[in-house]
């Protein structure tokens, strides 16, 4: 199916109109009249950190009133001196207490220069750090972190910054230790001038140790409040800690059934220490009808419809059904989700559904029923085991099999992500792992694993500009690919996979259509450059193939692509365009381009 070029000639055209009303805009403001006054130019000069340097070019007026020149020498000689000031206290923020700064105006020159001239002087070190207790005859102070648990250690840079950080730490630590009401302050930090060194004293109340009381539960309307109350990370005359309603409000909140989670503890305790917890909460409505369209030039328009109960009775039971139509595939499945089952952090989900797909790799009607027992280990990491059953007929090259396969499927989780559909730090790592087993062909069994593992790098803050990468590999543990039903192979290539190549056609073919493989290697790279609030580029490379063996063949060559995109950054995540060129393209196989547009980042 060829790309139609109508899209990819209006995409080309939307950019260029953008990039030509920015020219002329610019060219608007420079046909202004003709600025008044001295005109100049700023320079700071010195061995000076990168990040200093930038702090002192963020402050400085000089810099910045650029394009206000002065009416008079005097006037420019203000601005220089008042940024002299500033800059001597910046660099004492950075731990340099004796800097040596100057400027100088060069006026033989169009435009006048007004120079920097820094020196930034010795560093001065961080000697000791003390906390002290305030109250010793009330409170003893407990276990307090050490100087390097406040990114404090003696030997290193003094910096403000890090001074008043390290009072965020200390509460935080006191408040882990038991202590809900602590206070703490910056006694004296004492500068040394004569040995380059800083001695850094705190003053800490801890206050009254605490022991977790009543939990009181308030703006419920749907939701019963067994379903709070099961899912407490604490029991009343527990120490209290404040990390466990940190984890409370997270785990409710990733729950989907509130819009507002709001965890607090009262302001002075009860009897016997006991502290009263507060939890308020705002309840989203349960149902929710959810669409998605999508292109890819060669599968075409991909339409998914759903419809979700997040709260079918009263403890956040998850009903839902989708169903997915495409040229290549039609679906209709649903799934049912009881959360805290057995226990609070694991959840029983069972799945459903009919598919029929027709891609030119195969044609395939199938069935399936599973049921997978999910726990949260941390935070981050989740693991899960299941059953499963799928009845299947599937046709490839003139051939048609039935299969009747039962599999336990394996799946561990690693999701570090900032944002599901607009990731700008994090790794995300994903492990899969199922043996299957052929009910109608006993003899017939095999081991699928596959394992993903995504990286985010933030370059420039805001995700102004983000690295991504991905690296997948897979495996299946047969002796021929004739052993593993075609619909259960490997395959690469797509939207998903490799951009820049036909949906699975990234491998071997045999008549000019893929068969899959036994193993599988992808790797992709991609720059996103965030250009205002609303849109953004990107840029990326793509490789991968699905290889005959059951491990990636690197003989071989991979199938490499490269490409540009379009990204549209609305409130529920990013809308792409990606235009995807193969490098190794064959001959009468591959076209010379492919389009992808949906929702949310490749990757």
């Amino acid at each position: 199916m060829h790309p139609p070029k109508q899209l990819i000639f209006f995409f080309l055209f939307m950019l260029y109109s953008n990039m030509a009303l920015a020219a002329l805009n610019t060219n608007e403001n420079r046909e202004e009249q003709p600025v008044r006054g001295i005109r100049y130019e700023t320079r700071i000069s010195g061995e000076i950190e990168g990040n200093i340097l930038q702090a002192l070019t963020q402050i400085s007026d000089t810099k910045g009133l650029e394009e206000r020149p002065p009416l008079t020498l005097t006037q420019l000689h203000r601005r220089a001196r008042a940024d002299v000031q500033e800059f001597s206290d910046a660099f004492r923020s950075f731990g340099f207490y004796a800097p040596q700064i100057d400027y100088r105006i060069v006026q033989d020159r169009t435009p006048v220069l007004v120079e920097f001239l820094i020196d930034p002087g010795p560093e001065y070190l961080i000697q000791e750090v003390n906390i002290h207790n305030i109250c010793p005859e009330m409170t003893p102070l407990p276990d307090l972190p050490s100087p390097e648990q406040l990114n404090l250690a003696p030997g290193t840079r003094i910096r403000s910054a890090g001074v008043h950080e390290a009072m965020k730490i200390i509460l935080e630590h006191v408040r882990e230790m038991g202590h809900p009401f602590p206070f703490v302050e910056i006694d004296r930090v004492v500068i040394d001038h004569s040995e380059h060194r800083a001695y850094i004293d705190y003053n800490l109340d801890p206050g009254p140790v605490a022991v977790f009381g009543r939990t009181e539960v308030a703006g419920l309307t749907r939701v019963k409040e067994e379903y709070i109350f099961k899912r407490l990370p604490w029991k009343t005359g527990d120490p209290f800690k404040a990390s466990l309603m940190r984890a409370l409000r997270r785990q409710l909140t990733a729950s989907g059934l509130f819009t507002l989670v709001d965890v607090t503890h009262a302001p002075e305790l009860e009897n016997d220490n006991q502290l009263p917890i507060k939890v308020n909460l705002t309840e989203r409505s349960p149902r929710t009808a959810r669409a998605g369209l999508a292109y890819q030039s060669d599968i075409g328009p991909e339409l998914k419809l759903g419809w979700v109960h997040r709260n079918l009775r009263g403890q956040g039971e998850v009903l839902e059904f989708d169903i997915l139509g495409s040229d290549i595939k039609k679906s209709a499945e649903a799934g049912y989700t009881i959360p805290g089952w057995l226990r609070p952090d694991q959840k029983l989900v069972f799945k459903s559904g009919l598919v029929q797909e027709s891609p030119d790799a195969f044609d395939s009607d199938s069935a399936f029923v599973t049921a997978m027992l999910e726990r949260a280990l941390t935070d981050k990491l989740t693991a899960g085991i299941g059953l499963g059953y799928r009845l299947s007929r599937v046709k490839q090259l003139g051939e048609t099999s039935e299969m009747g396969l039962f599999f336990i499927p394996l799946e561990l989780s690693f999701d570090g992500r900032d944002d599901i559909l607009d990731p700008g730090t994090g790794i995300h790592i994903n492990i899969r792992a199922a043996p299957f087993f052929d009910t109608f062909e006993p003899d017939n069994r095999f081991v699928k694993t596959y394992a993903s593992v995504s990286t985010y790098l933030e370059l420039m803050s805001q995700k102004r500009i983000v690295l991504a990468n991905r690296a997948a590999v897979g495996t299946i543990s047969a002796e021929h690919t004739s052993k593993v039903p075609p619909d259960e192979r490997f395959y690469s290539g797509g939207g998903g996979s490799v951009r820049g190549y036909s949906f699975q056609s990234a491998g071997h073919l045999e008549d000019g259509r893929p068969v899959g493989g036994l193993s599988l290697a992808e790797i992709n790279n991609e720059l996103r450059f965030k250009v205002t609030r609303r849109s953004g580029l990107a840029a990326f490379v793509d490789a991968g193939r699905a290889y005959d063996t059951w491990y990636p063949d690197l003989d071989e060559r991979l199938f490499w692509a490269w490409g540009l995109g379009y990204r549209y950054y609305t409130d529920f995540g990013p809308i792409r365009l990606d235009v995807a060129f193969p490098i190794n393209r064959r001959s009468r196989v591959d076209d010379s381009f492919q389009v992808y547009i949906s929702l949310g980042q490749p990757f």
